[in-house]
């Protein structure tokens, strides 16, 4: 190894550990990202000038203009609306609660870029309806939370319609562009698992659910009483609120024919949010996620090193090694997730994603193996995480509002994780197989 190499390995290995004990150290992923790119550019690894490009990626923007645009539809009353016309349909039937709630979960996940946002908004809605149907929300609250974290991105839609964009920069800043995924990858990758999700969750985690709470509930909601509400939108900016975010998903469905970049889609959305008032400017800057695209515009920094310096491509072929130089695309992907899913549960599952993300193309890399599925098994593994309070920051939000303790989670958790863990490998690597 040269004494580039040797940095560079330095560098790497700061912004993981950093992203790991960032919470001890009492600092944010933010941080340590932000210190990486510094690094990176002091160290003389890679041009100031091409770090300095890397806050202008068009990934970056594609992801903030997508946030704010989600945002604006957040903003409207859709949700409420949704929820009253379930428990209207429901007629009191916990099941088809329990359905209708979780299929506008489902529906939300796929358009809000943010679990906790999706349960915070949705928990007090079926709690409510639970109670008013003599059902303590325990049986109910596990069930809303696995929909919201094992089925988040899934669909072409919102967030989903940015997770091509993203791992595609990512595969840009490694070096290896042999393959790309496509807009519909992560949809034929997960789509399956996430039918089986919602339905487990709808038929079968009550029957796991305690009875009653086994600790007190506490109130985890905005919509908790005694809680700032926002003031609904006028019925134009309303209409403007679901408009806009329409026609932004179907700009960046149909982006190529219309002969626009995607970040140019998103970012005109995300200023026409803010142009027609639907957004008040302070509210589209509290929308978009600096610590995410902070981390994002790291790993572009800290991948460009890797490549430039040769290190990238040496860390594959030792992987690649290790894997034996197998084919198999099921043992690649199974390898890819259950790595990922042990991680999740002890870190933050962000984390674990970065972390993962230059790790399973490089090896892929050195394999000459398409990387698309692995990715695609990288980010479900991710969203596998339900087991402890460290995985997601949705999970002690659940823990609150359905009164449960670790014992509560284990017992309820195992089965999903193992199912979903099956049932991903196998359907992603087929669709999108390796070789």
């Amino acid at each position: 190894m040269t004494t580039q190499m040797y940095i560079c390995l330095g560098l790497f290995v700061f912004l993981i550990g950093g992203y790991v004990f960032a919470r001890k150290l009492h600092t944010t992923n933010g941080v340590v990202a932000l210190c990486a790119i510094m690094l990176t550019t002091f160290s003389g690894l890679v041009p100031a000038k091409t770090v300095l490009a890397n806050f202008a990626n068009q990934n970056v923007l594609l992801i903030t203009g997508m946030f704010i645009v989600a945002a604006g539809f957040n903003r409207t009353q859709a949700v409420n609306k949704l929820s009253g016309m379930v428990y209207k349909i429901a007629g009191g039937n916990f099941t088809v609660i329990m359905a209708g709630y979780l299929l506008v979960t489902f529906l939300l996940s796929n358009l809000i870029p943010s679990p906790v946002a999706v349960f915070t908004i949705m928990s007090p809605l079926l709690s409510a309806s639970c109670e008013t149907a003599g059902v303590s929300p325990s049986k109910a609250i596990f069930s809303l939370g696995l929909v919201a974290v094992g089925t988040c991105g899934v669909l072409p839609l919102g967030n989903g319609a940015t997770t091509f964009a993203t791992q595609n920069g990512y595969l840009e800043s490694y070096g290896y562009t042999d393959f790309q995924m496509q807009l519909l990858d992560p949809f034929k990758g997960r789509i399956v698992s996430a039918v089986v999700v919602l339905l487990y969750a709808i038929f079968v985690a009550p029957k796991f659910a305690p009875a009653q709470p086994t600790v007190p509930i506490t109130a985890t909601s905005s919509h908790a009483k005694g809680a700032k509400q926002q003031e609904p939108l006028d019925p134009t900016r309303e209409f403007l609120g679901y408009f806009l975010f329409a026609m932004t998903t179907l700009g960046l469905v149909f982006s190529s024919k219309l002969g626009l970049a995607n970040w140019q889609v998103a970012m005109t959305g995300a200023t026409l949010e803010v142009v027609t008032g639907v957004l008040k400017p302070k509210e589209a800057t509290n929308a978009v996620p600096f610590m995410i695209v902070l981390m994002l515009i790291a790993a572009l920094s800290v991948g460009g090193a890797m490549v430039e310096c040769g290190l990238g491509d040496l860390i594959g072929e030792k992987l690649a090694a290790a894997l034996g130089g197998t084919h198999n695309s099921y043992v690649i992907g199974g390898a890819f997730f259950i790595i990922p899913f042990l991680l999740t549960q002890v870190m933050q599952n962000q984390s674990v994603s970065n972390i993962f993300i230059p790790i399973v193309i490089l090896t892929c890399k050195a394999l000459g193996a398409n990387p698309v599925g692995p990715l695609v098994l990288l980010s479900a593994a991710s969203l596998t995480a339900f087991l402890t309070p460290s995985a997601t920051a949705t999970v002690p939000l659940m823990m609150g509002a359905g009164g449960y303790d670790q014992n509560d989670l284990l017992k309820m958790g195992w089965l999903p994780s193992l199912i979903i863990c099956i049932v991903s490998v196998f359907f992603t690597m087929t669709f999108i197989p390796a070789f």
